[in-house]
């Protein structure tokens, strides 16, 4: 629990009203007559609100995450933080120590040894002689770099030059450290370590605002989360529910006024599939939680039919986009038939972030039927529960229609894939559709991950101690 729960403490960082414009203007003969003139300048430029009347505070210990798209003022945001961009209006009060890590190793000298730069940057920071002293073993065994440390730095590897700067950086003990972006660069055992240090500064005290595009860090590294606009606060709140109505509302769409969440009454978990209106119509396609996916780029032959929307709940109809390890998604897509189909397969795929096929199933792979003789206006719906036994992450969703001739595909449990293979004829595929975010599994007996790799397979474990009088089994059965 943070420092925030105690109403008497104070605000390490407070944010009240800031706004940030610049001026465009029509040529670089304006913009220079602007700075000559000033105020008195007849020419008139245009405003550009990069960051319009955010408002957030954030007490000791405390992590917030800023999401948003490419464009929408994250960066501008802990420009103004940091005092390196001064705000058209509104008001910024910071702590004594403030630390901001907008881009590693600026200001690292490329031909002064890694020592050296220790010595430079950590003054640079504001510790005294004697802290950088005592903190300078903890820097160099933290970057690991070995006897590289007393050689110049244009000689390191991208990653012996972020572990030195990271450790350089965090050893100044800031009582506000500002993140962009710059953990993203590392390799997978860097970011641990890195987290696994930041973790250690706010069971200190050090508050943190990290800006990032990995979801699953912001939903489980920090307390709240606040997503940005087109420079507008479109959300504040817990980090969990920013989270989602990031990819809820800012993934699919440029900007958003944050739709209303729409509750659907289920009472059990059969209910969402196969409902349908008055006209024959699902219910969920006017949800607006779904996702339109009309106007994606679609693969195959246009006038066979159209990928139509996507809607993702969990098992009682609520839609969401974070799902704990081991918890079941349910995934609604429809179709749009535009020309007769004998004999109609769907399918849908999952891929990591490395857009790694992590699984994926059709209606060749179901014991169940599949539409046959399908006519032109038929809508088409798949009703996918698939439980998330996966790797913590981002997986993003693949969607197909296919046709197969009948008698092809009553000995589908016959033919090996190979020669099931060329009697499936692809009509409309759509790739990287919605997103989904998997995080840590609910508390319980084991660890808070379920496992290690992409997916965690049906399993049986026991561990043995032998002993010269008896033999002890430890260990139950894991599925």
């Amino acid at each position: 629990m943070t420092a925030r729960s105690d109403p008497a403490t104070a605000p390490l960082l407070t944010v009240s009203d800031v706004s940030k414009n610049y001026e465009l203007h029509r040529s670089p003969g304006a913009r220079f007559l602007r700075q000559l003139l000033g105020p008195l300048s007849p020419v008139n430029p245009r405003l550009f609100p990069a960051v319009r009347d955010v408002s957030f505070e954030l007490f000791p210990g405390e992590a917030i995450a800023v999401l948003g798209r490419n464009g929408a003022g994250k960066s501008t945001l802990l420009q103004l933080i940091t005092g390196l961009l001064k705000p058209s209006t509104g008001r910024i009060a910071l702590p004594p120590r403030v630390i901001g890590l907008l881009e590693l190793g600026s200001g690292f000298n490329p031909d002064f040894t890694g020592r050296e730069n220790i010595w430079i940057n950590a003054a640079i920071l504001g510790l005294r002689r004697e802290e950088i002293k005592a903190k300078l073993d903890e820097i160099i065994a933290f970057a690991e770099i070995g006897d590289y440390i007393d050689q110049p730095v244009r000689t390191y590897s991208s990653g012996m030059f972020l572990r030195l700067a990271f450790g350089v950086a965090t050893a100044a003990s800031p009582d506000l450290l500002l993140v962009d972006e710059v953990l993203a660069v590392g390799d997978i055992f860097f970011r641990q370590k890195c987290y696994d240090r930041l973790r250690v500064m706010r069971e200190g005290g050090t508050a943190i605002v990290l800006v990032t595009h990995s979801l699953t860090d912001a939903a489980e590294f920090c307390d709240r989360g606040l997503v940005l606009s087109e420079g507008r606060m479109a959300f504040y709140g817990d980090a969990v529910e920013a989270v989602e109505y990031y990819m809820h509302h800012e993934r699919e769409a440029r900007t958003g006024t944050r739709a209303p969440r729409k509750e659907l009454a289920r009472t059990d978990g059969d209910a969402a599939q196969g409902e349908t209106g008055e006209d024959g119509r699902p219910h969920w396609l006017d949800d607006p939680m779904s996702i339109d996916l009309s106007s994606m780029a679609q693969i195959g032959d246009p006038d066979s039919a159209t990928v139509e929307r996507l809607f993702i709940t969990d098992l009682e109809g609520h839609p969401t986009r974070v799902f704990h390890q081991g918890d079941w998604v349910r995934i609604h897509a429809s179709f749009l038939v535009h020309a007769p189909v004998k004999r109609a397969i769907l399918g849908i795929a999952i891929r990591n972030e490395k857009n790694i096929l992590v699984h994926g199933k059709n209606g060749l792979n179901v014991r169940e039927d599949s539409p046959t003789d399908v006519q032109p206006g038929t809508r088409l719906e798949l009703v996918y529960d698939v439980k998330l036994d996966v790797g913590m992450g981002e997986y993003t969703l693949d969607l197909a229609l296919a046709e197969i001739d009948d008698l092809v595909f009553a000995r589908r449990g016959e033919l090996p894939p190979e020669d099931l293979a060329p009697h499936v004829i692809m009509l409309r595929v759509i790739n990287g559709t919605g997103a989904i975010s998997v995080i840590t599994q609910r508390r319980g007996n084991g660890a808070t991950f379920s496992h290690y790799g992409l997916a965690d397979l049906p399993n049986h474990m026991t561990a043995h101690a032998f002993t010269a009088a008896k033999q002890q089994t430890v260990g139950a059965p894991s599925c």
